[in-house]
């Protein structure tokens, strides 16, 4: 009987432990962080292989792991991040497809066709390949059924000018409803530290 009650407590442990890592320190809905990116190979438009950490070194980058036929939440945090970047010119969003089937290059550039500021279309082989970016990123994204759905989170790395991710917003959509300026006072708050 003790034997079972020690698993039980060891259980809840290791289940209620993780969630307290990955909630967000404070009601904003970010989560400050300070991890180097992964080393992961991407091709460039030219075809030439470079680290992704190349990439996105020299731009403070809003990364974004979603998909152009997503019927949930996709659209909406892309709008906030088109609203948001075209305000800051200093801020650069990365797309990264997952699902590069049916991501090409001509329908990112429409979808973003508006938007003046500078974006990144990152559109990897196949979607084991983005599946295994996001997964390095720290987030889990996988197909969710024959429709070809795609079950992922609704997050935002911050990734900074050093190639460093600092924070991670999670729930973009949710969270960064009202007023995206405070996003931007906290990247140039969080910079100059």
């Amino acid at each position: 009987m003790q034997t079972a009650i020690w698993k039980f407590a060891i259980g809840g442990l290791t289940v209620i432990f993780p969630l307290f890592y990955f909630l967000p320190s404070s009601s904003s809905g970010m989560m400050e962080a300070d991890r180097n990116l992964p080393k992961f190979q991407i091709s460039e438009e030219d075809g030439k292989t470079v680290d992704i950490r190349k990439t996105l070194i020299g731009k403070e980058n809003l990364v974004y792991f979603g998909y152009l036929n997503c019927k949930t939440i996709c659209h909406g945090s892309l709008q906030k991040l088109k609203n948001l970047i075209s305000k800051q010119k200093n801020l650069r969003l990365v797309f990264v497809s997952l699902d590069p089937e049916k991501d090409t290059e001509e329908r990112f550039e429409k979808y973003f066709s508006d938007l003046k500021s500078e974006t990144k279309f990152i559109r990897l082989e196949s979607r084991g390949r983005a599946f295994e970016l996001a997964r390095l990123f720290g987030i889990m994204a996988f197909s969710s059924n024959k429709n070809g759905d795609i079950d992922h989170p609704d997050s935002v790395f911050w990734v900074n000018s050093q190639g460093k991710i600092k924070g991670l917003f999670f729930e973009f959509d949710k969270h960064w409803d009202q007023n995206p300026k405070e996003l931007i006072k906290f990247i140039s708050d969080k910079k100059q530290q």
